[in-house]
């Protein structure tokens, strides 16, 4: 995995991204699977080289938060609670932080995937996480295999298909 383009990826969001109390480590998370998963059905290929699980709560893996927590000169983690009154860390651009260059595929992901995610409560994110095809179809606890899975879903879902349903 390209740690360095886990990196610009985690801040370009977090720049972008107009709600900056709303990025929580879970949903920062879930948005890089997005966009993997998105490039992965766009391109055939990955983004990072994160190998994603779904968990008990999703896709998920420590690699995200590790990664931003590794971003001391651009990023801030900020600690506090969520509207469950339970723990939650909000990762933040630090103040004069500008997007970084990216090819312009990868900010056309991250920009639909920002697009989105910011329209929605956590509630309806998480079902917009849970209504992609790796985790409506794979049971918890396995690997997922985006670029085999997108090669299986564009099988059966063809684009002519896909738009008629």
């Amino acid at each position: 995995m390209s740690t360095e383009l886990l990196k610009k990826m985690i801040i370009y969001i977090c720049v972008a991204y107009p709600d900056k109390w709303d990025l929580s480590d879970a949903r920062l998370t879930k948005m890089i699977y997005l966009a993997d998963w998105k490039y992965a059905l766009k391109y055939g290929e990955k983004l990072t080289g994160i190998e994603w699980v779904f968990n008990h709560y999703g896709p998920y893996v420590p690699d995200v938060l590790n990664c931003a927590k590794s971003c001391h000169s651009e990023l801030s983690l900020e600690y506090g609670a969520n509207a469950y009154n339970t723990p939650k860390t909000v990762i933040k651009a630090k103040d004069n932080i500008q997007k970084p260059n990216l090819d312009s595929k990868v900010t056309d992901v991250l920009d639909f995937v920002i697009e989105k995610a910011v329209k929605r409560s956590w509630n309806q994110f998480i079902q917009l996480v849970y209504s992609t095809y790796p985790i409506y179809m794979q049971p918890r606890y396995s690997k997922l295999d985006l670029v085999e899975l997108a090669k299986e879903y564009k099988e059966k879902f063809p684009p002519e298909v896909a738009m008629t349903q």
